[in-house]
């Protein structure tokens, strides 16, 4: 009797080890599904936020491309530049230029504006 009671309290702790690592196995598969789920939305977000990025800075680069046209078409027009406004005209062309890839485009037009006579201050 005992040799029985000690076979089938045998197969039942195997039973139960089995189904414990099945249940633990099937807790694994779950959490790493959600992990996985959580990775690819964080991947889809970023994803996301670069693409506006992008759409951002080709926006601003056209922007600042308008502006830097037109105040250097006028200074050219004027025939004059003040020290001041020439130095933030070349501090607006060296960010559109090299921080957000500018074509060149502007560089004949700022080499006139350069070359304009300095204005002088009143007062």
């Amino acid at each position: 009797m005992e040799v029985l009671i000690a076979i089938l309290s045998g197969g039942a702790a195997v039973a139960l080890i089995e189904g414990l690592r099945e249940w633990l196995g099937r807790r694994y598969e779950q959490r790493a599904r959600k992990e996985a789920l959580a990775q690819r939305k964080i991947e889809e977000r970023l994803t996301a936020m670069e693409e506006q990025n992008i759409a951002q800075s080709e926006a601003l680069k056209y922007i600042l491309y308008d502006r830097i046209r037109f105040l250097g078409q006028a200074y050219i027009a004027a025939g004059e530049i003040d020290f001041d406004d020439r130095r933030i005209l070349n501090s607006m062309h060296a960010v559109y230029h090299s921080g957000l890839k500018g074509n060149g485009d502007l560089d004949n037009l700022m080499r006139d504006v350069n070359a304009l006579r300095l204005k002088r201050k009143e007062g």
